[in-house]
This record gives structure tokens, C-alpha cells and sequence, in this order.
């Protein structure tokens, strides 16, 4: 008996290596209408709002919120503005770090925190967790590795027309 719990075990967590993480996914909104600066501008809004959502008490999230700003920021940075990993963090990721240290800032944008999410969610995104959490899984994964790869081969020495090469 021992041996079948063993080989029971074993067998769900090899099955189910995708969930590992503990990460919630959620049906992501349409952002493909966005380019240029409207799409800056809302990147901009959306990690904010996961930052100060991630280190301001009072403005918390749950999982499927985390999910659905971070994901739907990856969309615009990888997929919608073809920024590389690094330009991601430097000129988005920093920057809205760098708030934290400033006097007000949760106060400030907090309440900002769930216009983005009513955002999002009126662009088709969803607050709630999708049903079958392995094949979102597997579609997510395939989705970031095309934006990501896409947004590698879009890199140019093309000049800048707003805060990224966008145009």
C-alpha cells in the first residue's frame, strides 16, 4: 500500500509540474488596440498599480489580480511596445519602485489600484481564476514565449519616438 501512495504521489506531481509556482491565471484583456504613448502611458498605470498594490497596506490584491496586472503589462511591454527585458525594467519597473520612496505615494496612487483592474476588466480581463488552471498554464507560457520572442527580434537602434522605440 505504501509503495501505490508512493507511485500515486509521484505520478500527481510529475503530472502537474506547470502550477509549481502557485501563480492563478486569468482570462487577459484585448490590449492590441494600444501602441505609442496611449500604450506607454497605461504600462506606466499598470505597474504602478502592482506596485503599490505589492508594498502599500490597505491597497492588496488577491492572487488573480496580481495575475491580471502582471500579465496584462507583459502584454503591452512584450507585446504591444516590443520592449526588451531589460528597457521593460529600466524605464517601467524602476521608475515605479522608485515611488516608494516618496512621501504619499500609497495615498497618492492607491485608490488608483482598482481603476486599472476595472480597466482591464472592461478590456475582457477577468478577476477570476480560469477553470482549467493547467491548460491556461500551458497557453500562457506559449503566449509570453511568442511576445517575448517577437518583441527580441522587433529590438532596433531605430530612435525613440515617446519613452520606448514604439511608434
Amino acid at each position: 500500500m505504501k509503495t501505490f501512495l508512493a507511485a500515486a504521489t509521484a505520478a500527481l506531481l510529475l503530472a502537474t509540474p506547470a502550477l509549481a509556482d502557485g501563480k492563478i491565471y486569468v482570462q487577459l484583456p484585448d490590449l492590441s488596440s494600444y501602441s505609442g504613448t496611449d500604450a506607454e502611458a497605461f504600462l506606466t498605470r499598470i505597474v504602478t498599480a502592482n506596485i503599490v498594490s505589492s508594498n502599500c497596506e490597505g491597497y492588496g490584491v488577491t492572487e488573480e489580480d496580481w495575475s491580471l496586472l502582471t500579465d496584462s503589462a507583459d502584454l503591452l511591454a512584450y507585446g504591444q511596445l516590443k520592449l526588451s527585458t531589460d528597457d521593460y525594467d529600466d524605464l517601467y519597473y524602476k521608475p515605479a519602485f522608485d515611488l516608494l520612496d516618496e512621501a504619499n505615494t500609497c495615498e497618492a496612487d492607491g485608490p488608483g489600484v482598482e481603476t486599472v483592474l476595472g480597466e482591464l476588466v472592461d478590456l475582457g480581463g477577468s478577476r477570476e481564476p480560469l477553470p482549467d488552471q493547467e491548460a491556461a498554464y500551458t497557453e500562457w507560457r506559449a503566449l509570453m514565449d511568442k511576445l517575448e520572442a517577437d518583441a527580441d527580434a522587433a529590438q532596433t537602434d531605430a530612435p525613440a519616438t515617446g519613452k520606448t522605440k514604439s511608434k
